[in-house]
């Protein structure tokens, strides 16, 4: 697609400046996103690895959960939970992927008070209340990865687009432009040339 621009000497400066900036631009975007995808590759294996932590954290507490509910009544095993109370406070900070902001969410505090009757509680229930901040630990890190990744994923969509737009559409019309411009330029000095041969003939007649 030619480009609306006057077809002049100093426009067609101005595109081939434009098409240079536009070819490095495009190399520039083009390394970023290969970098991003290598990125994003190495992102899905900690989120593999993440998942495992968790599904391992997950499997532990709640076996420990089954046996606290097998050995104890409902009432008892209820009320055991309903007096563990925690107090937890998270930061979230920022990390940077190729310029791209993601999050990190870690546990800054975490104090939990166990009221329950010890006697009458399984000491499976402790095990789970020591358990319970690697537990959260694992959940965060996997909700800042899964969110990174998203993050992540976006920014390649976007940076694509980019790229293809300028690979497809910009350049190959700052191009084709260049060569219309061209050509009329080379008319328009050919019939230049021509016409000042014919005044030199009219002039040489005379």
């Amino acid at each position: 697609m030619i480009l609306r621009v006057n077809p002049n000497r100093m426009e067609l400066l101005r595109l081939r400046k434009r098409l240079v900036l536009a070819r490095r631009g495009h190399k520039l975007l083009q390394d970023k996103l290969e970098e991003m995808m290598r990125r994003f590759l190495i992102l899905l294996k900690d989120i593999n690895r993440a998942q495992d932590e968790f599904q391992t954290e997950t499997d532990a507490i709640s076996k420990d959960l089954f046996y606290c509910r097998m050995v104890a009544s409902s009432c008892d095993f209820e009320k055991s939970l309903s007096r563990i109370h925690a107090d937890i406070s998270l930061t979230i900070s920022t990390a940077r992927i190729m310029n791209v902001k993601v999050p990190v969410f870690d546990i800054q505090k975490l104090h939990i008070d166990k009221e329950y009757d010890f006697l009458n509680t399984s000491a499976q229930l402790d095990v789970v209340v020591s358990r319970s901040e690697r537990y959260l630990r694992t959940l965060l890190k996997l909700a800042g990865l899964l969110k990174s990744l998203e993050i992540l994923s976006y920014e390649i969509e976007r940076t694509r687009r980019r790229v293809n737009a300028l690979e497809y559409m910009l350049i190959p019309s700052i191009q084709e432009t260049i060569r219309s411009i061209t050509q009329k330029l080379n008319e328009f000095e050919r019939g230049n040339l021509v016409r000042l041969m014919r005044v030199k003939e009219i002039v040489r007649s005379h």
